[in-house]
């Protein structure tokens, strides 16, 4: 998560020469409200501290995605505060500014780098209200430079920041609707959009392993074939072995998440066409070599949407490794070739015409 810049307190404190102990206490006697950051050439940590409380933390080593947070975030701060090589920046914060990041810590991400040029910002926000969202969407440039964040509670945009090229960041939530038209007409500029976990409780269902769902339930292996209603429940495995070959090719020639990251823009593009791929509906969902799909459309139009948003994934890959250029043509060989080891049952499903139509 993106963290906002107050005004400076205290700025390059070596952590060699400075007692956090003490500067916490200090802290404390002055009510102070506000962030402690500490950073280190491996790691980085933030404490959120509200009227001299340490409500609390965040900590994590660069280049990584796994975060300490809460107690253990705090004590994580506390030990590598003792190390020789970091550097102390004190930022003042207004109370409920604090306590509004601090309520987005525990988030999960729903879409990394998502690109205005392929991307209509109002359509995502439309979606977002529509599902009564509790979130928050990052703002980058094309760079990758944090320009702002908006938060978003039960689907509306309630507050945002900035941040400058200089000085503090800018809160304001009377700024949103001109902050919202200039993201729309910044060309290029990427969205990171993520749920906040600790507002909207989900219990996930244990899931077996390699097994797609449908309707929350496991499709059995043993189930004898059958057409029709049920035809759904045979093409939803062979998609998801599609998906799943088509993940492991682009990962291993690129970088893991670059699959399911343009596969994930894909659905955003498809999904006034293909409602049931409209990630916000959860309808549809691919994770970890998964297939999960709870809604009610016959095989020929999942079908279809799957394999439109395949082929628009094979565009877009060229777009985002211009210099790998043979790994879409090896996508789109991968795709058949998958399909093709199915060629019976999808003959059989009425399905090879969709699948012809749909890989250009």
């Amino acid at each position: 998560m993106i963290f906002p810049k107050g005004e400076i307190k205290h700025q390059n404190l070596l952590t060699a020469y400075t007692d956090v102990s003490a500067l916490l206490s200090a802290l404390k006697s002055e009510a102070f409200s506000g962030i402690v950051e500490i950073e280190f050439p491996d790691k980085r940590g933030t404490i959120f501290i509200d009227s001299g409380e340490v409500l609390n933390a965040e900590i994590k080593e660069k280049g990584d995605a796994e975060r300490a947070i809460g107690k253990e975030g705090i004590q994580a701060f506390l030990t590598s505060s003792n190390q020789k090589n970091g550097v102390l920046n004190v930022y003042r914060l207004l109370p409920e500014h604090v306590a509004l990041i601090t309520s987005h810590l525990q988030h999960e991400v729903l879409f990394k780098e998502l690109s205005t040029d392929y991307t209509r910002l109002d359509r995502l926000l439309l979606k977002l209200k529509e599902d009564k969202h509790d979130g928050f969407i990052e703002v980058l440039t094309k760079e990758k430079k944090a320009t702002g964040v908006l938060f978003v509670e039960g689907g509306e945009p309630v507050e945002m920041f900035t941040l400058p090229e200089s000085g503090p960041s800018v809160f304001g939530r009377k700024s949103i609707p001109a902050f919202l038209e200039n993201v729309s007409k910044q060309g290029g500029a990427m969205l990171n959009v993520y749920k906040s976990r600790s507002r909207v409780p989900k219990k996930e269902k244990p899931i077996p392993e390699g097994k797609p769902v449908l309707e929350g339930k496991p499709i059995s292996e043993s189930k004898p074939l059958v057409t029709g209603k049920d035809g759904l429940q045979e093409v939803i495995p062979i998609l998801q072995e599609t998906l799943s070959g088509a993940e492991r090719l682009v990962d291993a020639a690129s970088r893991n998440g670059i699959f399911i990251g343009i596969f994930k823009r894909c659905l955003i593009e498809k999904a006034e066409t293909f409602s049931f791929l409209d990630p916000f509906a959860g309808e549809f969902e691919y994770q970890d070599g998964v297939i999960r799909f709870s809604g009610a459309v016959g095989e020929k139009e999942f079908t279809k949407g799957i394999l439109e948003c395949l082929n628009t994934t094979i565009t877009l890959l060229d777009k985002e490794l211009p210099k790998n250029k043979m790994l879409s043509l090896k996508l789109g060989v991968e795709i058949k070739t998958s399909l093709e080891h199915h060629s019976d049952t999808l003959k059989r499903l009425g399905l090879t015409e969709v699948v012809s139509s749909s890989l250009r």
